[in-house]
C-alpha cells in the first residue's frame, strides 16, 4: 500500500469551511463554541497517532464521546456541510486528492472513492470532522472495516497517517493452476525486523479487507493482458529469457511499490517453473 501524506487541512480549517452553513441551524453557534475543545482533541490524537498510543486514546474516549449532547450535530456538519456543500466540499475533495496515485491506501490498487473514518464517527463524534480521522479509501475497504474498533493491540487497524510498513516487501503471490488456468494465492509473511504485534496487525488487515480474495479476482485480468506476450516471448527466446523479462519487471515494480499486488504477482510469475514453461497457454 501507497500511505498519502498527512493533511496540513485542520479542523479549524473544515469548521470555517461550514460556516455558512452553520448559519442556518438553531445550533450552529453553539457548535462553533466547541472548535476549542475539538482543536485540542485534533492536537491529542495527532500526538497518540505519533507515539503510537492512538488505540490507547480511543479507547479511553469511546464511552464519554459515544453519549456527546452533540454527537447528530457534529455527523450532520460531515454528511451535509462537508460532503454537500461548498466550500466544504472542496476540502473534503482534497483530502481524497491526496492519495498517491489515486489508489486506496488500505488495499493499494482501487480506486479511491470516498472518506474513511479511521475512528469511526459513530462512537467518536469529536474527530468527525477531523482531517487526520479521515483517510481517502475505495468503496470495498470503507465498507469492509465499517464501524469496527479493535479491542486489543493485535488487531488495531492500520493507520495512513502514522503506521510505517517500511520498504521491505511483505506481500506475496504463489503462481499455479486451477480451474483449467493459472491463478494467483496472495499471502503476507511479515518482516524479521518487526515486532511481533505490528506483524499480527499486518496479518489482521489482510484478512479483514479480504485481500487475498481481491487481489486473486484482479489476477484474472493482468494475466490475460500478459498472455499473449509471454507465450510469444517463451516461443521465440525460451523460459530463462521469459523468467529474466519478467523478473525484470518484477524489480521494477518493486522500486516504485514494493507491495502492490502487482510487484507479488511478477514475483510470483519469475518462481513459478510451470507458468515459464507453457503454463499460460493453458485455458
Amino acid at each position: 500500500m501507497l500511505w498519502p501524506p498527512k493533511p496540513e487541512i485542520t479542523v479549524s480549517d473544515v469548521l470555517s469551511a461550514c460556516t455558512k452553513w452553520l448559519d442556518t441551524q438553531d445550533w450552529g453557534a453553539d457548535l462553533r463554541a466547541r472548535l476549542p475543545e475539538l482543536v485540542a482533541f485534533e492536537e491529542r490524537y495527532r500526538t497518540a497517532g505519533e507515539a503510537g498510543q492512538l488505540l490507547a486514546l480511543l479507547l479511553s474516549e469511546a464511552r464519554t464521546q459515544k453519549e456527546d449532547s452533540d454527537r447528530k450535530r457534529l455527523h450532520a456538519v460531515y454528511e451535509t456541510a462537508l460532503v454537500d456543500r461548498a466550500p466544504g466540499r472542496k476540502l473534503y475533495d482534497a483530502l481524497m486528492a491526496s492519495a498517491v496515485h489515486n489508489l486506496c491506501p488500505l488495499c493499494g490498487y482501487q480506486p479511491v472513492a470516498q472518506l474513511d473514518h479511521h475512528a469511526p464517527k459513530a462512537t467518536f463524534p469529536l474527530c468527525a470532522l477531523t482531517p487526520l480521522n479521515l483517510v481517502p479509501a475505495c468503496g470495498p475497504c470503507n465498507q469492509g472495516k465499517s464501524n469496527k474498533l479493535a479491542t486489543e493491540a493485535a488487531e488495531e487497524a492500520f493507520h495512513p497517517y502514522f503506521d510505517d510498513l517500511g520498504e521491505e516487501r511483505w506481500l506475496f503471490a504463489y503462481v499455479h493452476r486451477a480451474n483449467g488456468g493459472v491463478t494467483a494465492t496472495y499471502f503476507v509473511r511479515p518482516p524479521d525486523s518487526w515486532p511481533e504485534t505490528k506483524g499480527r496487525r499486518l496479518h489482521h488487515h489482510f484478512a479483514d479487507h479480504k485481500l487475498a480474495e481481491r487481489y486473486a479476482k484482479a489476477t484474472s485480468s493482468r494475466l490475460s493482458n500478459r498472455r499473449r506476450r509471454d507465450i510469444r516471448l517463451l516461443t521465440s527466446s525460451g523460459p530463462e529469457e521469459l523468467r529474466a523479462s519478467i523478473s525484470d519487471e518484477a524489480l521494477s515494480a518493486e522500486e516504485a511499490h514494493p507491495n502492490s499486488f502487482e510487484t507479488a504477482l511478477l514475483h510470483g510469475l519469475a518462481a513459478c517453473d510451470w507458468y515459464l514453461n507453457g503454463g499460460m497457454a493453458v485455458g
